[in-house]
């Protein structure tokens, strides 16, 4: 019978996420219909942008990619996302639980990323898988498998919020993003 050891990397215990320091990009997130991810004080929603309106902070996404050694989960990164809001507050991009409800939201960041996860599930990690075919991505929550980050129509019609939703199908458009150069 192996060891344990014979499966762990150095300093990588099973199961654990741990900061890639040299794989940090930033990205705009743009969803259909020329609309960016922003946050502000209300928390995570789509807006539209132009050209100059893209180059604000607050749809500016940082993406901290983390190894990830759990080979039963789902193809794709494992990232975490966050943003810089207009009046400087620093959040990352969350799952939690309302009730019964999943919901994603933007969590005030208190320090600086953590360099490891002692765990296979985080509200705050995903998995950033590319769609087949296409040059657009998805996250995948890493803490329910199978919940999406995605977009619907809001309380008013030139909105539309992040939400977090249960895919059953291989492709739902409402979760395909496009990342593009800041």
């Amino acid at each position: 019978m192996a060891s344990n050891s014979e499966f762990e990397h150095e300093d990588f215990e099973l199961d654990d996420f741990k900061k890639e320091t040299k794989k940090c990009f930033q990205k705009m997130i743009k969803i259909k219909n020329n609309r960016f991810l922003v946050v502000d004080e209300e928390g995570l929603k789509f807006k539209e942008r132009n050209k100059e309106q893209c180059k604000a902070d607050d749809c500016r996404f940082n993406i901290q990619v983390y190894r990830n050694n759990d080979i039963d989960r789902p193809r794709g990164s494992a990232v975490i996302l966050s943003v810089t809001s207009p009046c400087k507050q620093t959040y990352m991009v969350c799952c939690e639980k309302n009730g019964d409800q999943k919901a994603v939201s933007a969590k005030p960041l208190e320090q600086p990323l953590p360099d490891q996860i002692g765990s296979s599930k985080h509200e705050a990690v995903f998995f950033m898988e590319l769609i087949p075919g296409t040059s657009q991505y998805r996250f995948n929550s890493s803490l329910w498998c199978s919940w999406y980050l995605s977009f619907e129509d809001g309380p008013e019609a030139a909105l539309m919020k992040l939400v977090l939703r249960k895919v059953h199908k291989d492709v739902d458009e409402n979760c395909s993003m496009d990342l593009l150069t800041c």
